[in-house]
């Protein structure tokens, strides 16, 4: 293919078998990048330890929540707890036939996303010390999905793919936003907990959302884990999102994007 864009997409949806490795979980979680991960996992993780009668994780980084939401190869040392990992994958192909899902036993999904605006301004904050390059370059980003993490045709393609499959199978797939999360708190977990059955009680969802305030997060960072997951960003979206960037942003997200999963993506999204 000539065009790196579908170049792409045709990699990610038929090279990338990862998906078919989660046939042993009882829950899988998706996110977008910088859609929350950290959060989400540190609260489900205090959860799960107070429901399941295990110790909790004693801070909120990748590593110490890797006992209870690991990745899809790990295998927890808590024997008590349900099988659950989560990840950041572009499904395969394949999961666009019903057969399939029972074939490889896939496991109930919850995807959670956010905002592409605020991904981008998420990442580039988070991630700039390793890009070294302007706001307007980094906006117009890599088709071919080589020069970044995360970029507008990272989300495209991320986008469609799971946007694609919550269309085709509603009921296997529950779509998180970010912002319902920090709205509801407590009714997003129970929900994810339902969508799991994994029967968190309602003591551990008190418990993991007083651990999950940014106070008490600040109290729980890993001495040997990344330093900037705790961000305090001060650009506003408004003033990042204006003119020329603005205009980039939108030209993209209209040719490339397929599904919106509940939100105005040519907007600049209101602060909650």
């Amino acid at each position: 293919m000539s065009d790196p864009y579908n170049s792409r997409v045709w990699k990610d949806n038929w090279l990338n078998g990862s998906v078919f490795r989660h046939g042993r979980l009882q829950g899988c979680l998706v996110t977008s990048k910088n859609s929350g991960t950290h959060w989400i996992k540190y609260m489900l993780s205090v959860a799960l330890a107070e429901t399941y009668g295990v110790e909790p994780p004693p801070y909120f980084s990748e590593a110490a929540t890797q006992p209870y939401i690991g990745n899809p190869k790990n295998v927890s040392p808590f024997k008590e707890l349900p099988a659950l990992a989560f990840a950041h994958t572009i499904p395969h192909a394949l999961m666009d036939q019903k057969w399939s899902h029972g074939l490889f036993n896939l496991p109930p999904y919850v995807l959670q996303v956010r905002h592409p605006m605020q991904i981008l301004a998420s990442h580039f904050t988070k991630w700039n010390y390793e890009l070294q390059t302007d706001w307007l370059t980094y906006l117009k980003g890599d088709p071919a999905g080589e020069m970044y993490r995360c970029d507008l045709f990272w989300l495209a393609r991320f986008w469609n793919r799971w946007g694609d499959l919550k269309q085709r199978f509603p009921e296997k797939i529950l779509r998180v936003r970010y912002e319902e999360v920090q709205a509801d708190t407590r009714g997003r977990l129970q929900a994810i907990s339902d969508h799991w059955k994994i029967n968190l009680t309602p003591a551990s969802i008190e418990m993991a959302i007083e651990a999950g305030t940014k106070e008490a997060m600040a109290k729980k960072v890993d001495p040997n884990a990344e330093k900037n997951v705790l961000q305090k960003r001060k650009d506003d979206l408004n003033e990042l999102f204006t003119g020329e960037a603005l205009a980039i942003y939108q030209d993209i997200v209209g040719e490339y994007f397929r599904h919106d999963l509940g939100y105005d993506l040519l907007a600049i999204p209101q602060k909650s």
